[in-house]
């Protein structure tokens, strides 16, 4: 093999590897911007639940405590 053949073959095999490392780093990107999205959405939708969780848990402890103690006294 002469040496023009074989740095037009290293040539091509470099290109090769640029392009397979451009399209990997291309889907590794779409799969973490899907994944960020995915995990933004799990993520409110869990706050939303702890928020409603807590909410009825003030209402319940506020109802025991407006039974045990008596209703509070309407501010002035």
């Amino acid at each position: 093999m002469t040496g023009k053949a074989f740095l037009a073959l290293l040539g091509m095999l470099l290109l090769f590897a640029a392009g397979i490392l451009a399209g990997v780093a291309l889907m590794l990107t779409a799969f973490g911007d899907e994944l960020e999205t995915e995990l933004d959405d799990q993520v409110q939708v869990v706050q939303r639940d702890f928020e409603r969780e807590v909410n009825g848990l003030e209402r319940e402890l506020k109802r025991e405590l407006d039974r045990r103690l008596g209703p509070s006294p309407a501010a002035p």
